[in-house]
């Protein structure tokens, strides 16, 4: 499979892409024997490549870097994510040994299981070398068609990939639904209900924060009004009424790893142009939809609706152009988060994860700013240099999260693979 997608460049090469419509060609062929051998010699590796994870778990938190081959960094971005997931992991990495999936695996799914393999290997806490070796996806991107040097969108590169490794255990930690409807508003109880399944849920970052652009997507209806000639016809033929348009969010339609994709790119019909919008856009460590999913019975456990922040995307430069990295916290329930820039991993503080994600400026160095300005050029050459006259994140500026991904707190046991270990 080829893809070709939008948006980005490289923060660590001089490349830049043009623009290409959203397409996945027709499933790749082997044009070798070479590229054939190769496949087969991935499905035959990928046991001994994973033997060194105890009882065929690969529950560990080692952290390593992926190797840039040119634009590669949205999909360093988005593996790094979902490595991080150790079910994820695993299921992926151990896909030639599930038992109850009787067709032969996709090339797509062994060339991201070799992958996830060798990153294993080289993120071992058990290493005897103080720093991991940075991994190749060279044979990933050769098995999916690739070309390293055409930057794509990290975000739509995941949800088409997911469905082409044709492993619905690992779709099925992804995939939620919501519930589209039009109720009348005549008394009639005519109605219409449609359930929609997602990977991702998209939203509009004019809210300033997650939680108010959930609300005003799954709290909010549309009011058709049949005055105002946008009235809904319940059937064919009949009288257009007044009705309610919306979507609900349910209990049941909660995935287990929720990825939030932030709109932040947007066409201007006037100029036919895309922007980037680098608006301040907030969301919290500890995600609750309480107030979002109204369905909640009082039985329910309450951890079913709280999602704990696992990990993002970065995505730095203006629309066409630009650099993709990864803030990830390999273990949920401690505050340890790593900068993933391609090769590159620091440790960083949540803090610099929020000033970097966030977008935009904060109130408070928005404030600092503007008292840096009217200080003489000494004190700001001193302030800049110490930090305090830095308003913005390491990507600076233009930085701001374009994938959000958290985990749902009361399925952490069977993401961190440790159901066997209580039972």
């Amino acid at each position: 499979m080829a893809y070709s997608l939008r948006v980005g460049g490289s923060r660590h090469s001089n490349n830049s892409c043009n623009l290409q419509p959203i397409r996945i060609h027709a499933p790749l062929t082997m044009r070798s024997s070479t590229c054939m051998l190769m496949i087969l010699t991935l499905a035959s590796g990928l046991v001994s490549a994973s033997s060194m994870s105890e009882n065929g778990s690969t529950n560990n938190f080692g952290v390593g870097g992926l190797v840039n081959l040119g634009n590669t960094c949205y999909l360093n971005a988005q593996l790094q994510c979902i490595y991080h997931i150790p079910k994820a992991r695993d299921l992926i990495i151990h896909s030639q040994q599930q038992k109850s999936q009787k067709r032969t695996q996709t090339q797509e799914m062994l060339g991201l299981a070799h992958v996830f393999s060798n990153m294993q290997q080289n993120n071992s806490p058990s290493s005897s070398t103080s720093t991991s070796t940075p991994t190749t996806t060279r044979v990933l991107c050769q098995v999916l068609g690739i070309n390293p040097y055409e930057q794509q969108d990290s975000q739509e590169f995941w949800k088409l990939l997911l469905p082409e490794l044709k492993s619905t255990p690992l779709v099925d930690l992804y995939q939620g639904a919501y519930e589209d409807y039009v109720a009348a508003l005549d008394g009639s109880g005519r109605e219409r209900r449609r359930e929609e399944p997602f990977l991702d849920l998209s939203l509009d970052i004019s809210s300033g924060s997650v939680l108010k652009s959930m609300e005003d997507t799954f709290g909010k209806p549309e009011l058709l009004s049949e005055e105002e000639g946008n009235g809904w016809r319940p059937e064919k033929g009949a009288d257009k009424v007044d009705a309610l348009k919306g979507s609900l969010l349910r209990v049941p339609g909660l995935p287990s790893i929720l990825q939030l994709h932030l709109k932040r790119f947007q066409y201007d019909w006037q100029t036919d142009t895309m922007s980037k919008i680098k608006h301040r856009f907030k969301f919290p460590k500890a995600l609750d939809l309480s107030t979002i999913c109204t369905d909640i019975p009082k039985d329910q456990d309450p951890l079913t609706v709280i999602y704990d922040l696992h990990s993002l995307v970065i995505h730095v430069g203006e629309y066409g152009s630009g650099h993709y990295y990864a803030y990830v916290r390999p273990d949920v329930r401690t505050n340890v988060w790593f900068r993933l820039d391609d090769s590159e991993v620091t440790k960083v503080k949540f803090r610099e994860v929020c000033a970097d994600a966030f977008g935009g400026q904060s109130s408070q160095n928005r404030e600092s700013s503007n008292n840096n300005k009217k200080k003489g050029i000494w004190a700001r050459f001193l302030a800049f240099f110490s930090g305090d006259g830095n308003a913005y994140g390491y990507g600076g500026r233009t930085s701001c999260a374009y994938m959000v991904q958290y985990v749902r707190r009361s399925d952490i046991p069977m993401l961190y693979l440790e159901e066997s270990k209580d039972k």
